[in-house]
């Protein structure tokens, strides 16, 4: 009898140092879905690779395997993976989502048409509301896509991507490409109330379906993905090259924390949970982003600003949260300030571009423009701490009193 097995779409990071190892526990032949032929033809030469757990002063290496490797171009080997996968997931990014659920679409009919039960797909993705917009994907890739035919047979997962991921130490010529770093956190919260029928055993997943999935989501975008993108700026503002660095400063921590903890205390509101664990959780990751054996730069952490300040996203999200739970945001304001810089410093002139999107929009409100538009002026010398604090302890820029 021939093992079950787990389809991926997407080796890349994620793929490989999270959800192939959580699969692989799981006892499950692990079947990645890629375009990088170099990396594929390396996992199918070797149907396994090596995964490195690193944290300070250790290295945990395993060998995850079985492993299979086929290119998403290759429509018929795709889609008998498919057909015969115990469960699937895809980690490929927003951009390249949209082609992936073209792939899927023609790869769940073939396995619809052999009389298979539904598929539960996780969709480990840096992404909010990730379901409905693949959903929206898939009906655009195939007229046989419909909402009746995806309900009966696809479940679209939702997931939280926690674990921090380093992109590959490219100095290390010994190793090879298919191997992977990753740090000792491995909890998967997942909506299971989208399951269909029994998933998978995975020690990793977290499933409480008394929680309502969104407070994970919100939980991860407003906490840890603003906090993590805000020590990256604040960081660059220093001069620092990795996260531990700038994490290592005790006025770039006293900010950050401050700032997750607005966030933090709306998300609990929304959702009426207690901020105990939140706190916690908190703390728990200032002390992940001082894991110096991640190497993590701050040029990875905080590329492609412009992205990370739309209306959606970390900063602006984390703000307009706060304002409808009656939240201040004045340290997340800093943040937003300090990803302003870094664009400045990339890329000049491009701040002035954004500060009038703020003034033409309803994004911001006229006190909190006042409030970023000031630290963006003074982080122009640096980062100075009491100056800072100066600007964020005005009375008149706490717009959140009523």
């Amino acid at each position: 009898m021939s093992q079950s097995s787990a389809v991926i779409f997407g080796a890349g990071a994620v793929g490989r140092g999270f959800i192939g190892e959580i699969f692989n526990e799981a006892g499950l032949e692990v079947v990645f879905i890629d375009v990088d032929q170099a990396l594929l033809d390396e996992l199918a030469r070797d149907g396994s690779y090596t995964h490195i757990t690193v944290d300070k002063g250790t290295r945990d290496s395993k060998t995850i395997a079985p492993v299979k490797a086929i290119h998403s171009e290759n429509e018929q080997a795709v889609g008998i993976a498919i057909s015969h996968a115990e469960i699937a997931a895809t980690c490929v990014g927003p951009r390249a989502l949209p082609a992936v659920c073209r792939t899927i679409a023609r790869a769940v009919r073939l396995r619809v048409n052999q009389g298979r039960p539904p598929l539960n797909l996780l969709l480990a993705e840096n992404l909010h509301d990730a379901p409905r917009k693949v959903r929206e994907w898939l009906k655009a890739a195939d007229p046989a896509m419909t909402d009746a035919f995806i309900d009966q047979h696809l479940a679209l997962i939702s997931t939280s991507i926690g674990r921090m991921i380093p992109v590959a130490d490219q100095s290390r010529s010994h190793q090879k490409i298919t191997t992977i770093e990753v740090e000792p956190y491995r909890f998967l919260p997942l909506d299971v109330t989208a399951a269909k029928g029994q998933l998978v055993d995975a020690k990793a997943f977290v499933i409480a379906p008394d929680i309502p999935f969104e407070y994970y989501s919100d939980r991860k975008l407003y906490v840890h993905n603003m906090g993590h993108a805000m020590c990256a700026y604040l960081g660059a503002c220093c001069g620092d090259t990795y996260i531990w660095q700038a994490i290592g400063r005790i006025e770039v921590r006293f900010f950050v924390r401050a700032a997750m903890i607005e966030s933090a205390t709306a998300v609990a509101a929304r959702y009426g949970q207690p901020m105990g664990p939140l706190l916690d959780h908190i703390d728990d990751l200032l002390h992940r982003l001082a894991n110096e054996a991640l190497a993590d730069t701050v040029a990875r952490v905080g590329r492609d600003p412009r992205r990370k300040l739309s209306p959606e996203d970390r900063f602006l999200g984390a703000v307009q949260l706060c304002r409808q739970e009656s939240i201040p945001s004045r340290f997340i304001l800093t943040g937003l300030a300090a990803a302003l810089n870094y664009m400045e410093m990339n890329e000049p002139g491009s701040s002035v571009t954004m500060r009038e999107v703020f003034y033409k929009s309803d994004l911001l409100s006229e006190q909190e423009r006042e409030q970023v538009f000031a630290q963006l002026e003074a982080f122009q010398g640096g980062f100075d701490c009491e100056q800072q604090l100066r600007i964020v302890d005005q009375p008149f820029k706490r717009s959140w009193v009523a």
